[in-house]
């Protein structure tokens, strides 16, 4: 009989052997030959590379309680200690600085936690201010709310704006948000829509692995400066959480059947987009203008060479899409931000210490 811990690990194993191949590839050139992948039953560490045995070993736990991205952000990591024993020579120091160059040609991260970012960072104090003026939109009068979030939203149009255009390229990141799905929402694209349109972001959504399903699905990431990742992120969650509560709000007060909800969906969203592109037309009379992020593109097209566009989908357009799109020009980001603590991906502790 075959135990629940094989049917999983075959196609676990499957997939690891896939991704392996196009990491040593695309970044190691080709360089390394296959080591003996291995699901590891103890929960000690997340992962283990093993250089007697050449064994490459990542948790059980991991890989079925974490997102598949950070699992593969540890076989990165595990492949950087590979790189380093069997092309650069090994390393006296486990995380010295042949495993620091190991790692950004792999583009993560040596460390595992990240650093604080300094309080005096230019980018922090924004952040600061844009979370004072959003706690300010929790007002009870919708003109003050709303002059809040356009105050907001226009202080960090003028950092972006302000931001040197020559010099050298930002430091970009990316960051996936929201959980996988094997079909995509109506509610998420728009999401990711109104995320790139007016965050200074851009958003793709990639393909991911469900270790639990044993399935291919579709996940977003967005990606930009570590300051705008924080805001996208944050109006995410907001706008995800926003359309639930509102939607349950209106099915009750309207009495709207269940199946309505989608155009609900599309028409609050909708009317926050337009609210937006209200905001923005009024500072673009004020001489603030955004052209977009040339660099930021490039940094696109460098991470993810093959892009191709999503269609679109149509709408109902009737009771609920008309709820749904007063609920949207009203709505207002009224929760702050939170202060951003570290930069890339922060991982728990005890990879492979």
């Amino acid at each position: 009989m075959v135990s629940l811990h094989e049917t999983l690990h075959r196609p676990w194993l499957t997939e690891l052997l896939r991704s392996w191949h196009e990491f040593n590839k695309r970044h190691l050139g080709g360089a390394l030959r296959p080591p003996v992948l291995q699901i590891d039953l103890s929960t000690a560490r997340l992962g283990h590379w093993q250089r007697d045995t050449r064994t490459l070993s990542l948790a059980h736990d991991h890989l079925l309680s974490h997102r598949w991205d950070d699992v593969l952000d540890t076989l990165k990591h595990e492949m950087a200690h590979q790189y380093v024993d069997e092309v650069l020579g090994g390393d006296v120091r486990p995380h010295g600085p042949q495993f620091a160059r190991a790692c950004a040609l792999l583009e993560i991260r040596p460390d595992a936690t990240g650093s604080p970012r300094a309080s005096d960072d230019p980018a922090a104090r924004v952040l600061k201010r844009v979370q004072k003026l959003l706690a300010l939109a929790t007002s009870a009068n919708r003109h003050e709310a709303e002059a809040a979030m356009a105050a907001a939203n226009t202080l960090l149009l003028r950092y972006n704006l302000d931001l040197p255009q020559d010099g050298p390229p930002r430091d970009y990141e990316a960051r996936r948000l929201g959980d996988s799905a094997a079909a995509i929402a109506l509610e998420a694209k728009l999401i990711s829509s109104i995320l790139s349109e007016f965050f200074f972001v851009e958003c793709i959504w990639v393909t991911t692995y469900n270790a639990r399903r044993l399935r291919h699905e579709r996940v977003l990431e967005v990606l930009g400066t570590a300051e705008n990742l924080e805001m996208a992120a944050y109006v995410h969650d907001f706008l995800h959480a926003s359309t639930k509560r509102l939607w349950e709000q209106a099915k009750k007060d309207m009495d709207l059947p269940a199946n309505r909800r989608r155009e609900f969906s599309a028409g609050l969203l909708t009317g926050f987009r337009d609210k937006l592109r209200g905001e923005r037309q009024r500072n673009e009379e004020q001489g603030l203008v955004w052209l977009g992020d040339a660099d930021l593109d490039r940094y696109l097209r460098s991470r993810h060479p093959y892009i191709r566009s999503m269609g679109s989908a149509a709408v109902h357009r009737g009771r609920a899409h008309a709820a749904g799109r007063a609920a949207g020009e009203g709505l207002t980001l009224h929760k702050p931000v939170r202060e951003h603590q570290s930069r890339g991906l922060s991982l728990p502790r005890g990879r492979d210490d």
